[in-house]
């Protein structure tokens, strides 16, 4: 049995050893950032939602109590344990396996919930230059329906995906640089004609705090930031998921923490310069910042009762264009380009504003691809290291032995991407959030755990000594705490229960893997980085 046991442990070291370290500076970057980031494009309904003065404040003020406490305990504890895995290694070290176990299931369970939106979000986008993805077709006789179009889109999307990353790491990087340039672009050129249609006008429209200029109070103030706060930190999570390739990162404790802070700054200036510029260019005057991002509550009422609860009227609305009975969301940033090149045209139908919604139409579905490649990286690492870890299948650690990617885990999540992006799971999305900040909320209770257990680990540690860390900690526990109460408050208790019901399941298979599918495989030493 012994020597059984050593040859399944040889056996798994020796595949994964295949895994080439490819990932260096700027492709990281690129997948940190479409982790991260990924564009402006999902920060809309902070303003309709939140308001524009609250939005402008929370959208500057969340990276320093939130992203960058996040950054900096994440660094530490990359470069404790560069490990293939990441935050399961760090949780598992500081809590057991159980824990470690849970936080890789938890944040596996979010990819198949939250990677699989984006396909099908890329698809809604292409209806606009494909009508049949919102009409739906009929092909050689047989109605098709535009779900199924749709679906399909997302499927291409999915499997090319799956085999870029079977390519390697480096390559899916590189992609996702490229990605980042031609969608950067039609974002910064609406930054660019905001400011001077804003500029050229000399007048500064009178943007209110709160939603319709509501008095901030305590209730107001409460609903307001809670469904702001969810709407940004959503835009702003997932500095810890690309750490579950470790071990295809180019000097890992160097180039991980260099690749975040790069991420930070293209991030603040991704999401603050478009909304300033449409904002004062002319997207956020006369009540207009009400229909950003709104989607309708009761889609046979249309967007009216949604927003003339803001005190914007239903003639108001049908006068920017959208009708206030039949269209079920409000604007995005190819709608939003289009009103400031009407402002500095004066026309809404001009060449300009075809151009802009179209650039920008074309920078949404890049921003959703980007969003899925940066997001699915996680979602086939943390399957590989627990198999290499002995609590996953074994078949799951295969490495391509041309492009040293684990494709097995690859094409097992693309199979489980393309089920969940039929839509018949969008119920449980809500519970995605909830369930990738617990892991956070455990890799802050992981690090405080390490440095008392492992006080002598090389790594980059928070700045500041104790009251650094303490500074971070609380930072970033409390705005996730409060976060959890305002989703209750606003929202009760379902999305939280769905949660734990899926975490549940994560708990009820540790057993079983832990008795049949261990045995034989020695604990990875997170702590020893594999060979360049």
């Amino acid at each position: 049995m012994a020597e059984k046991n050593d040859k399944t442990g040889a056996s798994i070291q020796q595949e994964t050893q295949k895994l080439k370290r490819a990932l260096t500076l700027f492709p990281l970057s690129g997948l940190i950032y479409f982790t991260v980031c990924g564009g402006s494009f999902g920060i809309e309904p902070l303003i309709g939602y939140a308001g524009p003065g609250l939005a402008l404040f929370l959208i500057a003020l969340t990276p320093i109590i939130f992203s960058l406490p996040n950054l900096l305990i994440v660094q530490e504890l990359q470069t404790m344990m560069p490990a293939q895995g990441g935050y399961y290694h760090w949780i598992k070290r500081a809590f057991g396996p159980f824990a470690g176990f849970l936080a890789g299931w938890n944040n596996w369970v979010v990819s198949w919930l939250d990677v699989s939106i984006y396909p099908v979000f890329a698809a809604l986008y292409l209806s606009a230059f494909i009508p049949a993805l919102d009409n739906g077709a009929t092909i050689f006789g047989i109605a098709v329906s535009a779900g199924f179009l749709q679906w399909l889109v997302a499927v291409v999307m999915i499997w090319f995906v799956a085999w870029l990353q079977i390519r390697g790491s480096r390559v899916t990087g590189l992609f996702t640089n490229s990605l980042g340039v031609l969608m950067i672009i039609p974002l910064g050129l609406l930054a660019i004609l905001g400011f001077y249609a804003w500029f050229k006008s000399g007048v500064t429209p009178q943007l209110p705090f709160l939603p319709g200029g509501e008095t901030i109070n305590f209730d107001s103030l409460t609903a307001a930031f809670s469904t702001g706060l969810f709407v940004v930190m959503w835009n702003y999570m997932g500095w810890e998921l690309p750490s579950a390739a470790g071990d295809e990162v180019v000097e890992p404790r160097k180039t991980y923490p260099r690749a975040m802070v790069i991420v930070l700054v293209l991030s603040i200036l991704t999401y603050s310069l478009p909304v300033v510029g449409a904002l004062y260019g002319g997207a956020g005057e006369d009540g207009r910042y009400a229909i950003w991002g709104i989607e309708a509550s009761d889609e046979e009422a249309g967007i009216a009762p949604d927003v003339e609860a803001y005190g914007v009227s239903s003639e108001q609305i049908d006068s920017w264009g959208v009708s206030s009975a039949t269209d079920v969301t409000g604007w995005e940033f190819p709608q939003i380009g289009q009103i400031v090149a009407a402002k500095i045209t004066g026309d809404p139908n001009s060449a300009l504003g075809v151009f802009m919604v179209t650039i920008l139409t074309i920078s949404a579905v890049l921003s959703m691809t980007g969003l899925f490649i940066g997001n699915s990286l996680g979602g086939s690492r943390v399957p590989f290291a627990l198999a290499e870890d002995g609590m996953f299948p074994r078949w799951m650690v295969k490495v391509h032995p041309k492009h040293g990617s684990p494709y097995v885990a690859i094409l097992v999540v693309s199979v489980i991407y393309t089920i969940f992006a039929t839509n018949a799971f969008e119920f449980l999305v809500v519970a995605d959030v909830f369930l990738q900040l617990l892991v956070v909320l455990a890799e802050i209770a992981a690090l405080w755990m390490l440095r008392r257990t492992e006080p002598n680990r090389p790594c980059t540690r928070v700045p500041g000594g104790m009251v650094g860390l303490i500074v971070a900690s609380v930072s970033l526990a409390g705005i996730i705490l409060i976060a959890f109460y305002s989703q209750i408050v606003e929202a009760g208790w379902g999305s939280i229960g769905v949660a734990l019901a899926l975490m549940s399941v994560g708990a009820a298979l540790y057993y079983p893997f832990r008795k049949y599918l261990k045995p034989g495989v020695p604990d990875v030493d997170p702590f020893e980085a594999s060979p360049e």
